[in-house]
């Protein structure tokens, strides 16, 4: 709490189910926070989580009308529309205390070409890769290896199928093909070595100088059951990953955070907050994927319930760069997340939207069972796209329409809860994996 007794408040913006994630580490950790919370979701009901009016992810130009309203403490942004936008640098510009990488620091995410040359200059282990802005010269270069590559658009795109994880030249020369004719004028792609191993989700908090290493994850990124299907944003995760132990964990702060932290300093990179690194395991070792410059959607789901010091201590840490001098506790639970997405409604219909992220979809469909869902003490909901309607009810309002969680002594005490508070919930072109957890999915990441 603050001085003369008054609650701590707090600015998230993100409009996700990480989004709802991190305010939940707020506020559960911390009795005296109340999170302000934009663009946020209409459909959260808790009585200090509040809807920040106005603030959108494309202008932080909403975040100083809101923030010269609404006095806060600190402004967290965790959504990387917000920072490739430069949001921390106009936040920082106008004084206010705000967590979050600068603009050029998540360029290492919002740009992969920067990615893979920060990760080559800083002797972080990643695959072989080129970058080309000419689609003939990509073609020529995937025709003449002999390995099977990853074709990779170098920004942002939209439900995270800017990654084509190809299995033969041929697909690879259509990935090549479909971003030249999406991007045009605009065309840049990576390709790089398709990697073979187990994925794993490392996450990390930075002050900028040092950084605790967080629980790690593994996310379910293909969108069918067996992982089938392209890459997308996520379909589900669990946490603790299953190969986690103490010589994995020195291993990732070795081979990939200590170098991670020596080139940002080295490029006065500005960065705090969290960091994402989808990592391989490989039999050479790590092989770092892509840095992304905040939480995972839908690890955070998984990784941030378990964390039980307060947050709101942690954030302050990294505003006076002082975060080496504290600890991460956890409790140690398994969990299971899994996305409840906006699916087809009439299947049978070759002429109907196929739902996402196959394609378009239907939204303003009426949700229900959330309550019933939330009533078993195992399982927890973080909503993503939901919205609430004229009438005040919830409605989907976009792809990933929101994640459910199961906690449990072991990963299959987790699952079970999962599906069963899952079941519950109901709205037409429902749609979700099946198989979030289940072990024959362990061995079949590749990237």
């Amino acid at each position: 709490m603050t001085a003369a007794g008054r609650k701590t408040r707090v600015l998230v913006v993100d409009g996700t189910g990480r989004g709802h994630a991190i305010c939940d580490l707020f506020t559960r950790t911390d009795p005296d926070v109340i999170v302000y919370y934009g663009p946020g979701c209409g459909v959260i009901k808790h009585d200090r989580i509040r809807p920040a009016g106005g603030v959108t992810l494309d202008n932080p130009r909403t975040a100083l009308e809101f923030l010269r309203a609404n006095p806060m403490d600190l402004v967290f942004v965790s959504n990387i529309d917000a920072l490739s936008r430069g949001y921390v640098d106009v936040l920082r510009c106008f004084g206010y205390p705000v967590i979050g990488p600068t603009q050029a620091a998540a360029a290492l995410e919002s740009s992969k070409a920067t990615g893979k040359r920060f990760c080559a200059q800083h002797g972080i282990p990643t695959a072989r890769f080129r970058t080309f802005s000419d689609p003939a010269a990509s073609l020529a270069y995937i025709r003449s290896q002999p390995y099977s590559c990853v074709v990779k658009a170098d920004g942002l795109t939209l439900n995270g199928d800017g990654a084509v994880v190809c299995e033969t030249t041929a697909e690879a020369e259509a990935a090549v093909r479909r971003f030249a004719d999406e991007l045009g004028d605009a065309f840049r792609v990576v390709v790089e070595e398709r990697l073979y191993g187990q994925e794993i989700s490392v996450f990390a908090l930075l002050d900028g100088s040092s950084y605790v290493l967080l629980p790690t994850a593994l996310d379910y990124k293909r969108t069918f059951d067996g992982d089938r299907g392209g890459n997308c944003d996520g379909m589900g995760s669990i946490a603790p990953h299953p190969e986690e132990d103490e010589t994995l964990r020195a291993e990732i702060r070795h081979q990939l955070l200590d170098p991670l932290m020596r080139g940002l300093s080295a490029e006065g990179l500005d960065f705090t907050g969290f960091v994402y690194l989808g990592a391989m395991i490989t039999p050479a070792g790590l092989r770092l994927i892509e840095i992304n410059a905040r939480f995972g959607d839908s690890e955070a789901e998984v990784v941030l319930p378990g964390i039980t010091t307060s947050f709101v201590e942690l954030c302050r840490a990294v505003l006076d760069r002082r975060l080496g001098q504290h600890r991460v506790d956890v409790d140690r639970l398994h969990r299971c997340s899994v996305a409840l997405t906006q699916g087809g409604l009439d299947p049978a219909d070759p002429a109907a939207p196929p739902g996402w992220p196959i394609g378009e979809f239907v939204t303003g469909q009426p949700v229900t069972g959330l309550a019933a869902a939330e009533a078993s003490p195992q399982a927890q909901l973080f909503y993503g796209h939901l919205a609430l309607s004229a009438d005040r009810d919830p409605v989907t309002a976009g792809g990933r329409v929101l994640h459910v969680v199961g906690s449990g002594e072991t990963l299959n005490e987790a699952r079970d809860a999962a599906y069963r508070a899952a079941g519950h919930v109901q709205f037409p072109g429902c749609r979700y994996r099946h198989d979030i957890g289940a072990v024959r999915s362990l061995t079949a990441a590749d990237h």
